[in-house]
């Protein structure tokens, strides 16, 4: 299926972008459009749900990485979660993960504060287990 974003919601006054299907360069463009701030949010994070994500390639990476460094300037973070096991490969290989902030479940994604950015300390937080190389 071709990839596609499905909604683009608050929640718990940041940004949730749902995508869906295989996430390639054909849509990076409207990819990084929608990881960026609601009008409506009241927080600058954002957070992308990947959990109905069968695919993504490197321009995904591009735009997730683009997408985080516009987000930090606003003084937030791009949160990501719901990573398959390909998707989840591709961003262990690419350093995804030193670029945005992986999160182990949807709630944990769309909490008000980011755990690596507030509470509980990085040692209390669950970390999303990526797949071996």
């Amino acid at each position: 299926m071709r990839g596609r974003v499905v909604t683009r919601t608050t929640v718990n006054g940041l940004t949730l972008v749902a995508l869906a299907g295989e996430l390639d360069l054909s849509v990076a463009a409207a990819l990084r459009a929608a990881l960026c701030r609601a009008p409506d949010a009241t927080l600058p994070d954002v957070a992308a749900d990947l959990v109905l994500v069968d695919f993504m390639d490197c321009a995904v990476v591009g735009a997730f990485t683009t997408a985080a460094r516009s987000v930090r300037a606003e003084g937030g973070c791009l949160r990501v979660s719901g990573l398959g096991p390909g998707p989840a490969r591709l961003a262990r290989l690419c350093g995804l993960d030193q670029v945005v902030c992986l999160q182990g479940s949807l709630a944990e994604a769309t909490a008000p504060v980011c755990w690596r950015h507030g509470a509980p300390s990085p040692a209390e937080a669950p970390t999303m287990p990526l797949m071996p190389l």
